[in-house]
């Protein structure tokens, strides 16, 4: 009988696909299955049947709530890899910048994203704008360090050929070091699509009045616990989703790193 290996290559897409599906609706199962054996109430642990009503009841409402914090999510994602992109080309070819940027960067990382909103409310007040700088922090770090070792790993035989060609910094740029470090600003973006979610959604916990932290602390609140896990499972298919688009799209621009 044929290994998984050496089956055909949309046997071996399926069965990539079936797997994760499968294990996620046993675990579905085995939950409604102990919770209703158990006996378990809804404001602890709600059954699985009784999220998936409050998504058919809510799911207008929490949809509303979605795209206010995908927008913030989205301007978030942008800002803070173009500024870790602008900062990683001026790092490889200054020392001082990248001696200063760096360890700057690695510190802003390590505070609290529920630490450092409320400074950020203070300074940017409590509009749409704090909830975008707390996504973009987040986004940032990640990205930073993925592409300045990504526009750093060039080949030594291409860039010793553009050095022959008299190539100027910008041509070397623009034809060797941003083309070599694509597999590693892919990489960065699959971490920064859920993160920029993450951040915003977190931010959203300190002074929001719409968006799904706001509706997450809401409905804890006032234990409204299917709410609670309705919101979180469309939190989750969302940053999923987005996830898995990135992929996509990385397939589709680098397949040279899918074959190796």
């Amino acid at each position: 009988m044929a290994s998984r290996e050496t089956a055909p290559s949309w046997i071996r897409a399926a069965w990539e696909w079936i797997l994760p599906v499968a294990v996620i609706a046993g675990l579905v199962l085995g939950w409604e299955v102990l919770g209703r054996a158990f006996g378990l109430p809804d404001y602890v642990v709600p059954l699985p049947s009784v999220i998936a009503a409050e998504l058919v009841r809510k799911g207008g409402m929490i949809l509303d709530n979605l795209w206010i914090t995908l927008l913030e999510a989205l301007g978030g994602f942008l800002l803070g890899n173009a500024v870790a992109l602008a900062l990683a080309v001026v790092s490889i070819y200054s020392r001082s910048v990248d001696r200063v940027v760096m360890p700057f960067a690695l510190a802003v990382r390590s505070i609290p994203v529920v630490a450092l909103t409320p400074l950020l409310i203070l300074l940017l007040g409590v509009d749409w704008k704090p909830k975008v700088a707390v996504a973009a922090l987040v986004v940032f770090f990640p990205t930073l360090v993925n592409m300045a070792i990504g526009l750093r790993a060039v080949d030594a035989r291409a860039f010793e050929l553009m050095h022959v060609l008299n190539a100027s910094r910008g041509q070397v740029l623009l034809r060797l070091r941003f083309p070599s470090s694509i597999p590693y600003f892919f990489a960065a973006l699959k971490v920064a699509v859920p993160s920029a979610v993450l951040g915003a959604a977190v931010a959203e916990w300190i002074n929001a009045g719409a968006g799904l932290g706001y509706l997450i602390i809401i409905a804890t609140f006032q234990f409204q616990t299917p709410l609670l896990y309705a919101t979180m499972v469309v939190a989750c298919a969302t940053t999923m989703l987005l996830y898995w688009s990135v992929a996509l799209l990385e397939r589709w621009l680098v397949p040279w790193r899918e074959e190796r």
